[in-house]
């Protein structure tokens, strides 16, 4: 079957339901500036996303359960927080929270149009991988601008770095698709 019972108490996907958990609890900590707590709340989601992909490989866990709860605990994760800046007068741009967003949805739906095509659920490549990092280590440093005022425009280049590796990465992913997609279509023929 596409997600047996088992699926959901593997680490990795533990982890990754964990880190969903903790998505409301970093909004409130940003919304009420609870500076500590909101460093540890998002230290513990990025660490919680770098282990549930090593004890993945590590414990030999790739699941299709896993597949689907990784990346949507990201995106959540980094819209909220960056929907927590945005209402509560942080100075991130509504420009950048678009293009994020736009991504986001765009490979929600190719994945969507890819399974119902061809049961296959695509993984994050590394681009993506480094999308999340520079834009979580971003959103880091937007959080910390009140207390931190050398930072200054470093918030906002990390930023740029982050959007250039996001749409590299959906241009990557496109091409990805399309391939997949072109591999399959003989079969797909077959089964209709």
């Amino acid at each position: 079957s596409l997600i047996s019972v088992r699926d959901f108490f593997y680490i990795s996907n533990l982890l990754s339901m964990m880190r969903i958990g903790l998505i409301p609890l970093i909004f409130y900590s940003i919304i009420y500036r609870y500076q500590l707590a909101t460093l540890a709340i998002g230290g513990l989601i990025i660490l919680s996303d770098a282990l549930d992909g090593y004890f993945a490989r590590r414990l030999n866990q790739h699941t299709n359960l896993g597949k689907i709860l990784d990346p949507i605990a990201d995106k959540a994760a980094i819209g909220a927080v960056i929907l927590a800046l945005i209402l509560f007068g942080r100075d991130f741009p509504l420009w950048a929270f678009g293009i994020v967003i736009i991504r986001d949805i765009l490979i929600v739906f190719a994945n969507i149009v890819l399974f119902r095509r061809t049961q296959i659920i695509a993984r994050s490549d590394r681009w993506g991988k480094s999308t999340t990092f520079f834009l979580s280590t971003a959103l880091i440093l937007y959080v910390l601008e009140d207390q931190i005022a050398i930072l200054s425009s470093l918030p906002l280049y990390i930023l740029c770095v982050s959007l250039v590796f996001s749409l590299v990465s959906i241009w990557r992913y496109t091409r990805r698709l399309f391939h997949i997609l072109q591999q399959n279509e003989p079969h797909h023929k077959k089964s209709t």
